[in-house]
């Protein structure tokens, strides 16, 4: 009985850790969230990947520079993140919601934004 309740106890307690403290948006969301919660949207690609193409109104934030640039964020605001492909911004959206931010990574990164605004 004892190693059940040890056992429960320990799934209960990891998951409790894991909780997203973020939320995950998909691209045809991006616009109305813009406008309705005057969301910032963060591009966190490098440089040369953001020139090469990026969400209207985006700010370039590389996410290897994040501790130069993570105090300068607004923290009455929504932001926005996304990467190539989704995996580094819910990394970096999941950091910023533990420090108190409100934060939303999109699913599938800018390869879906792209698809998204092609039609």
């Amino acid at each position: 009985m004892k190693k059940q309740i040890r056992k429960h106890c320990f799934v209960v307690c990891f998951f409790d850790w894991c909780s997203m403290t973020f939320q995950t948006i998909y691209p045809r969301e991006m616009e109305e969230r813009i406008k309705k919660e005057r969301a910032l949207v963060l591009d966190i690609r490098t440089r040369e990947e953001y020139s090469r193409g990026h969400w209207p109104g985006a700010q370039n934030r590389p996410y290897d520079l994040v501790d130069r640039w993570e105090k300068t964020l607004p923290g009455n605001r929504l932001l926005i993140l996304y990467c190539e492909h989704g995996g580094s911004s819910m990394q970096l959206a999941r950091r910023l919601g533990l420090e108190g931010y409100r934060a939303a990574s999109v699913i599938g990164g800018y390869q879906e934004i792209r698809r998204y605004q092609q039609g």
